[in-house]
C-alpha cells in the first residue's frame, strides 16, 4: 500500500494538514514537487518585502537608523522588519531605532529574527483569525497616521516660527 493509500484510510481520524504555500512561478515552474522531499534546484530566502503577516508597505519609511559605528547589518531590511511589526506600538519601535548605537551585532541580529518569527506568526493566525488581526493592523496603521500628522505639524510650526523669527529681525534691523 502506497503512503497516499494509507493517509486516505488514516484521513477519517486526522485533520487535513495545510496546503503548503504554492512557489512563485520561476522556481521549478510546471515541475511537482513530491509532499516531505526538497527541491535540488537552490531556494531562495524568504522576501523581506512580502508583507504577509506584517503591516502594509509605505512610500517611505517612517523612521531613521541612527549611526551605528560598532556594528554592520542590512539596514533596510531591519526597518521594513521593524515598521512593519504588528505587536510594536510606535513608541516600542522608536526606542528599538534609539537603542541601535548601543547593540551588539548579536543583539540585532536576534531582532531581525525576532521580527521574522512575528512576520510569520501573524501571516499564520491572518489565515485563521484575519478579522482580529486585520483590527490589530488597523489600530497600527492609524497610529502611524497619526505619528505622521503630528511630525507633519511639528515641521509646520517650526517652520512658521523661523519665518516669524527672520520677520522680526527684518522689522529690528
Amino acid at each position: 500500500m502506497t503512503d497516499d493509500q494509507q493517509n486516505q484510510n488514516q484521513g477519517d481520524t486526522q485533520p487535513t494538514p495545510p496546503t503548503p504555500p504554492v512557489p512563485p512561478a520561476d522556481q521549478g515552474a510546471g515541475q511537482a514537487q513530491p509532499a516531505g522531499t526538497q527541491s535540488t534546484s537552490q531556494t531562495t530566502p524568504p522576501d523581506p518585502n512580502s508583507r504577509s503577516g506584517q503591516l502594509g508597505p509605505r512610500d517611505k519609511h517612517i523612521f531613521t537608523i541612527p549611526a551605528h559605528p560598532n556594528t554592520t547589518f542590512d539596514e533596510e531590511n531591519f526597518l521594513i522588519l521593524l515598521e512593519g511589526s504588528i505587536s510594536l506600538t510606535m513608541e516600542e519601535k522608536k526606542r528599538v531605532i534609539d537603542a541601535i548605537p548601543r547593540l551588539k551585532i548579536e543583539q540585532i541580529n536576534e531582532l531581525i529574527k525576532i521580527f521574522e518569527e512575528e512576520k510569520q506568526k501573524f501571516s499564520e493566525l491572518e489565515k485563521e483569525f484575519s478579522d482580529d488581526v486585520a483590527k490589530l493592523k488597523k489600530e497600527r496603521e492609524k497610529e502611524i497616521q497619526l505619528g505622521e500628522i503630528k511630525q507633519e505639524e511639528q515641521a509646520e510650526s517650526a517652520s512658521e516660527e523661523a519665518e516669524a523669527e527672520a520677520l522680526r529681525k527684518k522689522l529690528m534691523g
